[in-house]
């Protein structure tokens, strides 16, 4: 019961009430202030977990309550919360916690549903690239606006979309395809593509946007919905060197005619398919949805089969001529089926960005943050263009101590970002100019500094995460002084447990049982053969070879022993050796022939050890306790008690 209690309590939040919770007090332990507010959320927190009545009383609840904290009040007092092993576990446990914290789950989750709604439709679109460096000059950036801007205007003026891509697009696939992307849907492309073609009409042609390859426009040529996937078989009737198309459609007719005379598929498909990947089984495709294959024509027919076992008329693909058979359709999945899934490749694209974004703007709000323009035109003007190949040697006259801009009261100076850039110089090679670096390296510094400062604020910042750390802080703290104070010495005096169990043996009783022949049947005729054949002494073994003939068991046979009181007997059970009580039940027969009664007796130590353990280390933890009590001053506010009685009245 004990353990039980104490895995209640490790999993109950204790955070400190805030300066809004009520201040007043329920109880002190010495002289550490325990309020009504921690103790009524955690009450109810709990309350719906509790299976045992009595713990929902509030005096009772109370007193478990005030065990808990005494036992803080003693762990902190040995100092266990300073020890290395605990500061080691704690601060990885928090570390890996804080994780899901530094991120704007709002816009986390608006990506997700996005990319669901997404990918519900596919879609066939025409681009132009003008490639141009993320990190390019301002003047090469210009110009390759400039550039798409311009064929952008001679499409809008009537020029072909095709003609134009040709003529100007970058991407070097352009020469086969005149611009044309094929079908796509979410996570296929980097994300700002996707985007400025999700958010494009049909037959419109979009702005231009940029992504890391350079500046786009994007002409979405159609858009449907997504049809889910399919499995189907199908029979293959190749055109090739060895039959010519007059041959290969007379076949598949003669196929089509056995089809319809009844053939199963699955045969024909293995004796005259020309697939012979599939034909092995019968002529099974694996599952696959629309764009998979290069064949438009099967895709679509395999797609308007609407019944299990469903077969099309012979179609021609540039493969040859097939029959399909549908084997299953395979809708879409939910949201909440694909949440999980989604979420992860939203964490791993490129709209991962967009969730860093938002929180770090957050962040910025939140604390007040204004971006230095002075110091960074001071640092544009300073750097050298030779920083990437040479030691930078600052001005001595420079003031490196003047702020470059602070959060709350965390100050962060010009030298701290002298030394960040210096660390970074080898990431010079991926900037067209020292001007684009400084204002890069700005960012990067301004958002690593405010994404530290939050994490190591977290408990003041956000309470949600207060609660679960400090949960986790006072579980792990009370686990360590449980294993030293309880558990250890139970587990290391061997003596003292003897003891106790001799003191306590007559506890650790075993109820009478009884030794039994049990037999099990749908047949009463086999059991009352079984009857008989106890009747007349015969053994276990002769029994089931007289009864269950071959391979075939029609009465199970078994030797247990049941307990009284444990065990649920039979009615009319008769307790006395020999006899033999059988009852019916929904025709199901069980006989049961007592073989011998076992008296009442206590248990050995050996039988009971684990009881007799979980006993010792309560009677060591209830004197442990009422230790504790005499050793710290425990003060219950009645007046408190009583409205809280009243509040908490369920």
């Amino acid at each position: 019961m004990r353990k039980t209690l104490l895995l209640f309590f490790l999993g109950a939040s204790f955070f400190v009430a805030n300066a809004q919770q009520s201040k007043d007090v329920l109880f002190t332990i010495d002289d550490s202030p325990v309020y009504i507010s921690e103790f009524k959320r955690v009450y109810l927190k709990n309350i719906d977990l509790v299976k045992d009545d009595s713990q929902k009383n509030i005096d009772e609840y109370l007193d478990l309550f005030i065990n808990y904290k005494l036992k803080l009040k003693e762990a902190r007092n040995l100092g266990l919360d300073k020890k290395d092993t605990y500061l080691k576990e704690f601060e990885g446990y928090r570390k890996q916690l804080a994780k899901g914290y530094l991120k704007d789950t709002r816009i986390s989750d608006a990506l997700v549903k996005e990319a669901y709604d997404r990918s519900l439709e596919r879609i066939q679109a025409s681009h132009i690239l003008i490639g141009v460096k993320p990190n390019a000059s301002a003047k090469d950036t210009l110009a390759a606006y400039q550039k798409i801007v311009e064929a952008r205007d001679k499409i809008i003026k009537g020029a072909s979309f095709e003609t134009i891509a040709k003529e100007y697009s970058q991407d070097p696939s352009v020469v086969k395809n005149g611009g044309d992307l094929g079908w796509f849907s979410a996570f296929r492309m980097v994300y700002e593509f996707e985007d400025a073609a999700y958010t494009t009409q049909v037959n419109d042609i979009s702005m231009p946007f940029r992504t890391q390859f350079g500046f786009h426009i994007v002409k979405v040529n159609a858009r449907e919905k997504k049809l889910g996937e399919v499995t189907v078989a199908h029979i293959m009737v190749a055109i090739n060197a060895r039959r010519t198309a007059e041959e290969a459609e007379k076949r598949i007719k003669e196929i089509n005619q056995q089809l319809n005379q009844g053939v199963a598929f699955a045969s024909l498909a293995k004796e005259y398919s020309d697939d012979p990947s599939t034909a092995i089984e019968g002529g099974k495709i694996r599952r696959f949805g629309q764009g998979a294959l290069n064949s438009k024509e099967f895709e679509q027919t395999a797609f308007s089969l609407q019944e299990k076992g469903e077969l099309s008329k012979p179609i021609k693909t540039k493969y040859g001529w097939h029959i399909i058979q549908l084997i299953e359709k395979h809708p879409l999945k939910t949201f909440k089926e694909q949440k999980s899934e989604l979420a992860k490749k939203v964490e791993k694209d490129g709209r991962s960005k967009l969730v860093t974004k938002a929180f770090i703007d957050s962040l910025k709000q939140k604390y007040s943050v204004i971006k230095n323009e002075s110091a960074i035109s001071y640092f544009k003007q300073t750097i050298p263009e030779t920083f990437f190949d040479q030691e930078w040697v600052i001005d001595e006259n420079t003031d490196l101590t003047k702020d470059l801009f602070s959060i709350k009261d965390e100050k962060y100076s010009y030298n701290d970002f002298v030394v960040y850039l210096k660390k970074n110089k080898s990431r010079g090679s991926a900037f067209a100019d020292t001007d684009i670096f400084v204002d890069q390296l700005y960012k990067t510094f301004e958002s690593s500094k405010l994404l530290e400062y939050y994490e190591n604020h977290l408990e003041e910042d956000n309470a949600d995460f207060a609660n679960i750390i400090n949960e986790y802080r006072e579980g792990l703290l009370l686990f360590d002084l449980m294993e030293s104070k309880i558990w250890n010495v139970s587990k290391t005096d061997s003596i003292g447990l003897k003891k106790y169990y001799e003191a306590q043996k007559d506890k650790y009783t075993k109820n009478e049982s009884y030794k039994v022949i049990k037999a099990s049947s749908s047949k009463l005729e086999a059991i009352n053969k079984v009857e008989g054949l106890l009747t007349a002494k015969k053994s276990i073994e002769e029994i089931k070879n007289e009864v269950n003939k071959g391979d075939v068991s029609l009465v199970l046979i078994s030797e247990e022993e049941l307990v009284k009181g444990k065990d649920v007997l039979p009615k009319d059970f008769t307790v006395e050796e020999g006899e033999i009580t059988i009852t019916n039940k929904e025709n199901f027969s069980t006989l049961i022939m007592v073989k011998e009664i076992v008296p009442s007796r206590i248990k050995t130590f050996e039988e009971t050890k684990g009881e007799v353990i979980s006993d010792f280390q309560e009677s060591i933890e209830n004197k442990w306790l009422d230790s504790l009590k005499t050793k710290y001053s425990v003060q219950v506010n009645d007046k408190t008690l009583k409205r809280v009685r009243k509040e908490l009245s369920i």
